[in-house]
């Protein structure tokens, strides 16, 4: 079985020792290698996050002078988004300003609490519509494969990504699936040495570098269970352990203070997965998921 499921957690996403880029539209991909680039192809980045649809009629020399940085800046910075050089780079943006691939607002369009109550439905809206367009429907899959065959589920997160993880296990609970979840990151440590290769282990960070987590997964990888990442940056140490990556359409950067939208396309994003988990065996676990909330019914108040 081992065998089985580590060859359908390859199809979904990449394997051990393998590196692969996900297929993303471009403004999702600047923001999911920001961290990682260099502070002369930020100022490339800023601007074109700030504004996609001026830079489109920019010319290289024109967009290294607005920016001041050098025209191998330029070129360099291009050819670490996965294009041959400025012309392809330049194609790609015009398209995505023209498809309304936009960065998310960061604040609002007015005064007062109706304007911001309308900024954060547009962020989040915004947020999760990037990352259905951009989502991995093979990973997707082959994570439905994983945990669908795996013993146990176990789940790694930390600070905010915590209810997510919570939510997650609820779901797969419910479903009767054997989720392992613990908030205490000492036991999550301590479920990470004890993992074995019938496990699937799936860690959740937004920034993709949270040190308990990355820990934990890669505790798991070296015992040989499948890893799964839901993360927001391509290049995240997370990555380098997980058999299967997912991910959720960044914000601007990972030092933005509350990343309100990234957390709620992670909660959709495992939602999809349980429901395609549900799908693999319809009548069996709708049977137990009812089973469950009949349950829940009678500790509920008349």
């Amino acid at each position: 079985m081992k065998n089985v499921r580590r060859s359908s957690a390859r199809r979904g996403g990449a394997g051990r020792g393998e590196t692969t880029t996900p297929h993303l539209n471009l403004i999702t991909r600047i923001k999911s290698v920001y961290p990682s680039i260099t502070v002369s192809e930020k100022r490339c980045a800023d601007l074109i996050l700030e504004r996609p649809e001026a830079v489109g009629h920019l010319t290289i020399n024109e967009l290294a002078e607005r920016v001041e940085v050098s025209l191998p800046t330029v070129v360099r910075f291009a050819r670490r988004l996965g294009f041959k050089g400025f012309k392809d780079f330049k194609v790609a943006l015009i398209r995505d300003v023209a498809t309304g691939y936009f960065v998310s607002p960061v604040g609002g369009r007015g005064k007062g609490k109706a304007s911001t109550i309308r900024m954060i439905f547009e962020q989040e809206a915004a947020n999760l519509r990037e990352t259905m367009e951009n989502l991995d429907e093979a990973a997707m899959h082959g994570a439905v494969k994983a945990i669908a065959a795996a013993e146990r589920i176990l789940l790694f997160a930390v600070s905010s990504s915590l209810p997510i993880a919570l939510d997650f296990h609820w779901k797969l609970s419910l479903a009767g699936f054997t989720s392992v979840h613990s908030q205490d990151i000492y036991t999550q440590q301590m479920n990470a040495r004890n993992s074995r290769s019938t496990d699937v282990a799936i860690g959740i960070s937004f920034s993709g570098a949270s040190t308990d987590v990355v820990r934990c997964l890669s505790t798991a990888h070296g015992n040989g269970s499948t890893t799964i990442c839901v993360t927001s940056f391509i290049n995240a140490p997370i990555t380098r352990s997980a058999d299967i990556r997912l991910f959720t359409a960044p914000v601007r950067s990972i030092h933005q203070a509350i990343d309100l939208p990234s957390r709620t396309s992670q909660l959709v994003l495992l939602d999809a997965l349980f429901f395609l988990l549900v799908r693999q065996d319809l009548n069996r676990l709708s049977r137990v998921i009812t089973r469950a909330e009949s349950d829940l019914q009678t500790r509920r108040l008349p």
